[in-house]
């Protein structure tokens, strides 16, 4: 049965020390629910029994899975929530998708990742999607964010310009990609939508050189950008029914 979720006062939150998480903890907190970060020093993914008393004694109305770790966790989380009656959100990524695969991607485009990283989110999808048939699944794309720290587009072209002294940007390329805040909202908001695939990006059709030509502007012209066409893959995921996003309104104000 679909999860009432539009009165939810508690969420139980992994991967509080990535990216995404903590951007979510804000909104969802901003919205005045209130949240429990997993604490894996404390209940660990690999203790089985110990997973399934934590989500009890926490008793959330909604626990969304944003961190890294085994997809025997992942099942496992999902189970309990089917079992307890709370909603289930595994956040998935667009690395689904193989390079050998050109988008723009629906969600009745079968994936085929090229990659580990691929393989094991698809691997959570399925098992969650087995334990919970009331799961919300959503895949997301490269973020962004203005903020120093985390695994984001702006954090990896620093490190690109300091490594190489300048950033080599195709034409070619159009990743799905994201603001952060963005992000966080339309993983709230999907709470509210039935269980289900979704998919979430804010790139309209951008190339990588073109975000990073922006993206240099919003930071102060730091970065020496380099024009290159030999990385040839659109990735870009279209979905219109979480709430609508665009990278353009910032980067092209």
């Amino acid at each position: 049965m679909m999860h009432d979720v539009s009165l939810m006062a508690k969420v139980l939150l992994t991967g509080m020390n990535g990216t995404v998480a903590p951007a979510l903890a804000e909104e969802l907190r901003a919205r005045g629910d209130e949240v429990v970060a997993w604490d894996r020093g404390a209940v660990s993914p690999e203790d089985r029994g110990a997973v399934e008393r934590f989500i009890r004694g926490v008793k959330p109305n909604a626990l969304i899975h944003c961190a890294m770790g085994s997809a025997q966790w992942a099942e496992d989380m999902a189970r309990v929530c089917a079992e307890k009656g709370s909603a289930f959100l595994y956040i998935s990524s667009a690395s689904v998708y193989g390079t050998q695969q050109q988008g723009p991607f629906t969600i009745d485009r079968a994936p085929e990742p090229s990659d580990d990283y691929g393989r094991y989110k698809l691997e959570c999808e399925e098992r969650v999607r087995a334990a919970n048939a009331d799961a919300r699944i959503v895949r997301i794309g490269w973020q962004i964010a203005l903020r120093p720290g985390g695994n984001n587009m702006v954090e990896h072209l620093i490190r690109r310009q300091a490594e190489d002294g300048h950033i080599a940007a195709s034409t070619e390329w159009f990743p799905a990609c994201s603001f952060l805040e963005d992000t966080a909202r339309a993983l709230a908001d999907a709470l509210g939508h039935p269980p289900g695939l979704y998919l979430l990006d804010g790139n309209p059709g951008w190339s990588f050189l073109r975000i990073a030509v922006a993206l240099n502007k919003v930071m102060g012209n730091q970065w020496d950008i380099r024009t290159v066409d030999s990385f040839w893959w659109n990735n870009r995921l279209i979905d219109n029914r979480l709430a609508p996003m665009s990278i353009e309104p910032i980067l092209a104000p």
